[in-house]
């Protein structure tokens, strides 16, 4: 089933109601035409501009999903679509998942539009909404969740993570083999940040490149989510430019700031 992506958009003229007069009003006096025409515009203005902001709703399967995300994150999808597509491409050709929204802060969005052709673009902060292939058709309950999560962490010994442990995490574990060969990974542990979901939190190393022919190792972290939403299960991506502690806090208290907000939109518990 195709998963389709739909902005919904406000109709500032929806909900005006005509305006009901006791009696017809002469508008032969310019003055009171003109006058008659600047009221009726800022009526119209103020109805307009009280209207609900624009939602971006996805729909997985035949299920719509309202997507929202922290401030200061902008949906960039139409904004970016070369890079956005690019994105989807490679999701899909990775694990046939689908791209279904892409969010960056909005001063990175600025250094992004700033950039020149053949420039690469500055890393950044991402958050992306997925819809998993395999998932996708399924509809679930908290108790076939469970079951989901239990099969997919078998037979892996991964610690709990926690948001006050995480300096001791890296304290740990040496990650520098993952900034000397690209394409490496790490599992670091599991978080639950939110109910019916649970988080995977990944180290990866992926090869960079300059304008002068450098092929450096770039590494980040990821908090990748499993959450149950209507239903239906999305995939959340936090990532972060950096391998660091600091950056694996952050994603960690993003995500869970976002499991919240989706949440709250969707009326889901």
């Amino acid at each position: 089933m195709t998963v389709t992506r739909q902005i919904h958009l406000p109709n500032p003229f929806r909900q005006i109601s005509p305006i009901r007069l006791g009696s017809p009003i002469s508008v032969r006096s310019p003055l009171l035409a003109a006058l008659c025409l600047l009221t009726s515009v800022l009526w119209l203005g103020a109805r307009a501009g009280a209207q609900t902001p624009p939602q971006l709703v996805v729909v997985v399967d035949q299920t719509p999903v309202i997507i929202k995300a922290p401030k200061p994150f902008v949906e960039v999808s139409y904004i970016l679509p070369d890079a956005f597509a690019q994105r989807g491409n490679a999701l899909a050709s990775a694990n046939k998942n689908s791209l279904l929204a892409w969010f960056i802060p909005a001063l990175s969005l600025k250094e992004q539009l700033d950039t020149k052709l053949n420039e690469k673009a500055p890393r950044c902060r991402t958050l992306q909404v997925q819809a998993v292939k395999d998932m996708e058709l399924a509809r679930y309950d908290a108790k076939s969740f469970n079951a989901l999560r239990d099969e997919t962490l078998a037979g892996q010994s991964l610690p709990r993570i926690s948001e006050d442990i995480v300096e001791t995490v890296f304290t740990v574990l040496d990650l520098k083999k993952l900034g000397q060969k690209s394409g490496g990974q790490k599992i670091l542990g599991t978080a639950e940040l939110g109910p019916d979901s649970f988080t995977l939190c990944i180290a990866i190393g992926t090869e960079g490149s300059d304008q002068f022919g450098g092929r450096d190792v770039e590494t980040s972290v990821t908090c990748v989510t499993y959450m149950l939403i209507k239903g239906k299960i999305i995939l959340l991506s936090v990532s972060g430019p950096d391998l660091t502690a600091k950056e694996l806090h952050n994603a960690m208290r993003l995500t869970r700031e976002w499991i919240e907000l989706l949440r709250a939109v969707n009326n889901a518990k």
